[in-house]
């Protein structure tokens, strides 16, 4: 389905709403990773057949990948997830959304679950949508550089913001999803592969520890030999172990949004660190 007419290469979304069995309460959306300049929602079609046969609704997002900025690239991200909400709507479905990203892709998740709608320099003007929780593989939860840096993962953040850090640090600050963070953010679930060398796992750990130090829901996992941008499948080892992570982490979702008797919603709560 593409966001205009004529259609525009990059703005456009799959959505996928089981028929022929009982559909879950929340709507998955998948966004692809690349560095910000490769890959399609496409990529996330195989990941996204396992979740749909759980009953799942699943949306995966294209965003504009040539001659924009990561700031338009999160209106893409935006607006595909309103236009999924419009056609859920149709179908009778009024959903809350949970956000799944790879790499780029969970920058961009992070982003879209976290930051206040237009803060990060993107144009959009559509409502606020209900984001009940975030999932981010292999993603960086900062654009400001790191001490020694990887050079390929510094050049294509860069190439994202499309200004230079030296003269304008802020534009970099303002798409850093750590600034984003507070007590009331989304649930999230950080994948973290054990052989990752693109964006440190020690900065998404110290995140964690201040998001659930300041009252927050947030956890990680490690995956055993696991490389960077590892969960696009669930054949292998550490793909089904994060397939069956999320399905636990949905499940707790699921169980947040049951009123109960005596405060009318169940908290998320923390579950221990674990590596696969």
């Amino acid at each position: 389905m593409y966001l205009d007419c004529p259609p525009q290469s990059g703005r456009a979304i799959d959505l996928w709403i089981p028929s022929e069995r009982e559909v879950q309460p929340m709507t998955l959306v998948f966004i692809h990773g690349g560095g910000w300049r490769l890959g399609s929602r496409g990529d996330m079609h195989t990941l996204m057949y396992s979740f749909y046969k759980k009953g799942y609704p699943c949306v995966s997002v294209d965003y504009r990948l040539k001659g924009v900025s990561v700031s338009e690239q999160l209106a893409d991200v935006r607006e595909g997830m309103a236009s999924a909400s419009t056609r859920l709507k149709a179908q009778g479905l009024h959903q809350s959304f949970v956000l799944y990203g790879s790499s780029a892709g969970g920058h961009l998740a992070l982003l879209a679950g976290l930051a206040p709608v237009g803060i990060c320099g993107e144009q959009y003007d559509g409502a606020s949508l209900d984001i009940a929780g975030i999932v981010a593989s292999c993603a960086p939860i900062t654009f400001e550089p790191w001490d020694d840096i990887f050079p390929g993962s510094w050049e294509s953040m860069q190439l994202a913001v499309g200004k230079d850090f030296a003269t304008d640090p802020e534009c970099y600050r303002l798409v850093s999803p750590e600034q984003y963070t507070t007590v009331d953010s989304p649930p999230i679930l950080f994948m973290l592969g054990e052989c990752e060398h693109m964006f440190p796992n020690s900065l998404t750990i110290k995140l964690v520890e201040r998001i659930r130090a300041q009252g927050g829901r947030a956890e990680y996992n490690i995956y055993s030999s696991a490389e960077h941008g590892f969960f696009y499948d669930i054949h292998r080892r550490a793909q089904g172990d994060a397939f069956q992570d999320m399905l636990m982490f949905l499940d707790r979702l699921k169980l947040a949004q049951i009123p109960s008797e005596t405060e009318q919603s169940t908290s998320v709560k923390p579950v221990g660190i674990s590596a696969k």
